[in-house]
C-alpha cells in the first residue's frame, strides 16, 4: 500500500501561508510544516451533507426493498426463500464490489470512481423498471444495483479521512450518517405505500432511478476531488474529470483567477500503473490477514449483522405473525431505522469524545490540524472506551425480541425493541469502522472496503439461513442463539483489540517500513 506523496518543505510553507490568509477557520499551529487539509469548514460541511444524501443509494436500496419481499414473491411466483436469495446475492456483491472500486478511488481519486458508481447504479435501476416477469433478471439487476451503490460508503469514509484530522472525524461522520439514515428510514414506508397503492413494485424502482440521476448531477457539479494522492491537502490544482462541472462552466477567466490563488505551478495527477491498481484491489483482501485488522473486522461484521438480519426478518415477521399489509410493514420498519439514525449521531459524538479523553490522558493537543502519528497512541482503547455496556445491552435486547415475537405479544413491544437494537448495532459498527480507517490512514477507502467484505459476507450468510433455522427451532431460539453468537464475538474483539491491537499494529508498520526500505 502506498502513502500519499509528501510535498517539499518549501511548497508546504508557501501553501500554508497562502491559504491561511483566505481561510480564517484553518489556522496552522506554530512550528507546523503543513496543514492536514486546507479545505475550509464550509467545504467540509458541504461534503458532510452531500455525502449523507449520496449514501442513500447504498442504504435506501436495501431498506426500500425489504417490505416488498412478500409482494415480489407473489409477483414472480417464487417462494419467500427465493426472494431472500436476491437479498443474499445483493449482500455478496456488497462484499466484493468495494474492494475493487475503493482501491481504484485510493489510486485515481474519489470523483471519477464515484461518478462511475452512481451511473452503474442508475443503469441497474432502469433495468429493474423495465423488467416485467423475469426472476433471473430481478436477481441480476439487483446485483448491478449493489455493485453501484455498495462501494459508495467506502469512498465516503475515504473523503472524511482526506479532509478531517483524527480528532474531528466524528463531527463529519455523525451528521453524514444521520442524514443518510434519516432519509433511508422513510424508505420502507415509501416502498410499502407505493406497492400498496399501485399493486406492484415498479414505481419503487422508478423512485430509485430518479434519486440516482439527481445524485449523479450533484456529484458531477459540486463534489470536489479530495484524494490526497491527487489533490494533496487540497492545495494542488486539479483538472479534467477531477474538476467539478461547476468549475468547468465558470470558464477560462475564472480558472485563471483560481490558479493565481493557488501555488504557482500545477502538479499533475500521478499516473498509477495497472499493476499498482491491481495490487490495491488485492490489498482490501490482504488487510483481513493482519491480526489487528481481523479483530476489528469481526467486530464490524458481528454488529452490522444484527442490523441486517433484522431488516430481512421484519417484513416476514409482521406479515406472518401480525398479518400486516405492505404499508403497515413499511411503517413497522420506521422505529428501527430511526434508531439507526440516532445511533449514527451518538456514534459520531462518542468517537470524538472518547478520543479527546484518551488524548488528554496522553498529553496530545486535539486542536492540532496537522497529521498525527498514531503508531504509539492506543487508538484501539480510545475508540472502544465504554463500549462493553452497549454490547451487553444489544445481546439482551435481541434475545428479548425473539421471545416477544415467539409469544405473539402486542406488536408495540417488538417495534420498540427494534428501535434500541438498531441504534446499538449502528453505534457499534460505526465505531469499529472509524477505528479501521484510523489504523490504515494511507488507504482509508480500501480499509473500509475490507469492512464491507467482512460485514456483507456475514450478512449474506445470515440472510440465507434465517428461514431454515426459524423453521427448525422457532424465532425465540433463533434470536437467542444469534444474539449470543454476535454478542460474544463483539466482546471478544473489543478485548483482543485493546489488549494486543497496538502491539500488532506496530509490528505491521515495522514490516511495512522494512519492505519499503528494501524496495525503494
Amino acid at each position: 500500500m502506498q502513502a500519499a506523496p509528501r510535498r517539499s518543505e518549501v511548497d508546504a510553507k508557501a501553501t500554508a501561508s497562502l491559504f491561511t490568509q483566505d481561510k480564517s477557520d484553518e489556522k496552522a499551529p506554530p512550528g507546523n510544516d503543513e496543514l492536514y487539509s486546507i479545505f475550509p469548514a464550509s467545504t467540509r460541511t458541504h461534503l458532510t451533507y452531500s455525502l449523507g444524501i449520496i449514501l442513500i443509494l447504498s442504504t435506501l436500496t436495501a431498506t426500500i426493498y425489504f417490505p416488498l419481499i412478500p409482494t415480489l414473491s407473489t409477483h414472480f411466483s417464487v417462494s419467500i426463500q427465493a426472494i431472500n436469495l436476491t437479498v443474499t446475492v445483493y449482500a455478496i456483491c456488497q462484499a466484493i464490489s468495494p474492494g475493487i472500486f475503493a482501491s481504484l478511488a485510493d489510486s485515481y481519486g474519489r470523483r471519477p470512481v464515484l461518478l462511475a458508481l452512481v451511473l452503474i447504479y442508475a443503469l441497474g435501476s432502469l433495468g429493474l423498471v423495465l423488467n416485467k416477469n423475469s426472476y433471473a433478471a430481478l436477481m441480476a439487476l439487483r446485483a448491478v444495483q449493489s455493485i453501484g451503490g455498495s462501494s459508495i460508503p467506502s469512498i465516503a469514509y475515504g473523503i472524511v479521512a482526506d479532509v478531517a484530522v483524527v480528532s474531528e472525524r466524528g463531527k463529519m461522520l455523525g451528521p453524514m450518517l444521520a442524514t443518510c439514515n434519516g432519509i433511508s428510514a422513510v424508505g420502507p414506508v415509501i416502498g410499502g405505500a407505493l406497492a400498496l397503492k399501485t399493486g406492484g413494485h415498479k414505481w419503487v424502482f422508478v423512485a430509485l432511478l430518479i434519486i440516482a440521476v439527481a445524485c449523479f448531477l450533484a456529484v458531477g457539479f459540486t463534489l470536489p476531488e479530495t484524494s490526497r494522492v491527487v489533490a494533496g491537502n487540497g492545495s494542488r490544482a486539479v483538472h479534467g474529470i477531477w474538476k467539478t462541472w461547476m468549475d468547468v462552466l465558470r470558464g477560462k477567466k475564472k480558472q485563471k483567477e483560481d490558479r493565481k490563488q493557488r501555488i504557482t505551478h500545477e502538479i499533475n495527477v500521478p499516473v498509477v500503473k495497472a499493476s499498482q491498481s491491481l495490487r490495491r484491489v488485492v490489498d482490501s483482501l490482504r488487510i483481513i490477514l493482519h491480526p489487528d485488522a481481523a479483530a476489528i473486522l469481526r467486530m464490524i461484521a458481528s454488529s452490522y449483522g444484527v442490523y441486517y438480519t433484522f431488516q430481512v426478518a421484519i417484513s416476514v415477521i409482521f406479515a406472518d405473525v401480525y398479518a400486516y399489509n405492505e404499508l403497515q410493514i413499511g411503517l413497522a420498519f420506521l422505529p428501527g431505522l430511526s434508531g439507526m439514525t440516532i445511533g449514527g449521531i451518538i456514534a459520531g459524538r462518542l468517537i470524538d469524545a472518547n478520543y479527546a479523553k484518551a488524548a488528554q490522558k496522553h498529553n496530545i493537543d486535539i486542536s492540532q490540524t496537522e497529521k498525527l502519528d498514531l503508531t504509539d497512541f492506543p487508538i484501539e482503547y480510545a475508540r472502544y472506551r465504554m463500549i462493553v455496556p452497549f454490547i451487553v445491552a444489544q445481546t439482551a435486547l435481541v434475545t428479548s425480541y425473539g421471545w416477544a415475537v415467539q409469544q405473539h405479544v402486542h406488536p408495540a413491544v417488538p417495534i420498540i425493541l427494534q428501535f434500541f437494537i438498531c441504534a446499538l448495532s449502528t453505534l457499534l459498527s460505526h465505531t469499529a469502522s472509524a477505528l479501521l480507517v484510523d489504523v490504515f490512514p494511507d488507504v482509508p477507502s480500501t480499509a473500509y472496503a475490507s469492512s464491507q467484505l467482512a460485514r456483507c459476507g456475514f450478512s449474506a450468510a445470515s440472510a440465507a439461513i434465517i428461514e431454515p433455522l426459524v423453521n427448525a427451532v422457532g424465532r425465540g431460539w433463533f434470536f437467542t442463539i444469534f444474539s449470543l453468537f454476535t454478542g460474544l464475538s463483539c466482546l471478544f474483539c473489543v478485548v483482543v483489540s485493546r489488549w494486543k491491537g497496538i502491539e500488532w499494529r506496530r509490528k505491521r508498520l515495522d514490516a511495512k517500513s522494512r519492505a519499503s526500505a528494501s524496495h525503494p
